[in-house]
């Protein structure tokens, strides 16, 4: 009996690990048309009316894409194919939890969770005029069951005529712990920064109300925050330090980890998880808030901040300049070149071409998806 009991006690003590995984897709639609929304983009050439609305187009680079554009099924389940080679190619495991953005509906996310092997899912429906939205994918276990998910929409004047992605919020039951996950793909950086200010607010206001509801409530935002540093609003407010950081009870995990010399010189991480290339310059998109409590190790749930990693395997990447064959190597030393190791370049993403036929030519995304564990 006595050794039952210590065999409880000692395994009671073991803390077990979830992993989420947040991920912009970059438009990930299917091949029907979804009525009131701008989606011709993403159909078959022959779909009634396309021509016609690809023809009303102000954009020139637009219209041609959106003529040029054939998106069929089987088109469809490349993109489905690709995403399920970055989840699964080198990994080997599905996220226990996986957040997306710039998905359209429903329909696709059901193709994608059957593709990847997960059972349950879930899509919020946002006002926004191209059909973009957000999704949480996951399978339920004895330690993590689905509560409910309710979306937060963006109101403000200036949404009235330009409405955008709502946050998705997703609440589970973590082996009888509350943990709330928040999908978000803010308003884009063609917006005015005002918009990015709104959408902070929103966020910042229900975490509030969580966490002064229960204390010991876990609470995870994660996605395409749209927020680059130089942006400041009319009001003279920044979204993330003015608002959503400013009294410090939420936390961004990637400065964080970085600010971590202990964590950050063991595990190297690209320098974002997005370039723009017309400027040359990394950008932190896609982030990770949670409250500063959260990185305690004995809270309820804790992010195990040496988890964290933008994952970006260099098969999802541009490829490589060109390198050195060995024969040319061999033949260079024997002229007596001086040969220098060659350093890997910071290469960035390899976007989607939705115009390709071939898995090979068709890229990722144009975003490195993030990963970190969860321990209860």
């Amino acid at each position: 009996m006595k050794i039952l009991i210590l065999f409880l006690l000692v395994s009671s003590s073991f803390a077990s690990t979830i992993e989420i995984m947040s991920y912009n897709v970059e438009n990930l639609f299917d091949a029907q048309k979804d009525e009131g929304k701008n989606d011709w983009a993403y159909l078959p050439k022959n779909t009634k009316g396309k021509k016609e609305a690809c023809a009303k187009v102000k954009s020139k680079y637009r219209r041609n894409e959106c003529f040029d554009a054939d998106w069929t099924q089987e088109k469809v389940d490349m993109k489905l194919s690709q995403i399920k080679d970055v989840i699964l190619k080198e990994r080997k495991k599905l996220p226990g939890i996986l957040v997306l953005s710039e998905i359209e509906n429903a329909n696709v996310i059901g193709q994608l969770a059957k593709v990847l092997g997960y059972k349950k899912y879930y899509t919020s429906n946002s006002p926004d005029y191209r059909g973009v939205d957000l999704a949480v994918l996951f399978n339920e276990s004895s330690d993590l069951k689905y509560v409910g998910s309710k979306e937060h929409v963006l109101k403000d004047e200036y949404f009235k005529k330009r409405p955008s992605r709502n946050i998705f919020e997703t609440q589970f039951k973590l082996k009888g712990k509350d943990l709330y996950i928040f999908a978000n793909h803010w308003p884009s950086l063609g917006n005015p920064d005002h918009a990015r200010v709104v959408a902070a607010k929103t966020l910042k206001t229900r975490i509030d109300e969580i966490l002064k509801k229960n204390t010991k409530a876990s609470v995870v935002a994660v996605g395409d925050f749209n927020t680059i540093p130089e942006l400041k609003a009319a009001d003279n407010k920044h979204p993330m330090r003015d608002v959503l950081l400013k009294d410090k009870t939420i936390v961004d995990v990637e400065k964080t980890f970085r600010a971590d010399k202990s964590l950050s010189s063991k595990k190297k991480l690209p320098p974002g998880t997005y370039f723009y290339k017309r400027g040359g310059q990394w950008n932190h998109l896609d982030r990770v808030f949670v409250p500063k409590t959260m990185l305690d190790e004995k809270a309820p749930i804790s992010l195990v901040l040496g988890s964290y990693q933008i994952y970006a395997p260099d098969f999802i990447r541009e490829p490589q300049p060109a390198t050195v064959v060995e024969e040319d190597i061999e033949e260079m030393r024997d002229r007596g070149f001086k040969l220098y190791e060659q350093k890997k370049i910071e290469t960035p993403p390899n976007r989607y071409d939705h115009l390709a036929k071939k898995k090979q030519k068709a890229g990722f995304s144009d975003h490195f998806p993030i990963v970190f564990e969860l321990k209860y």
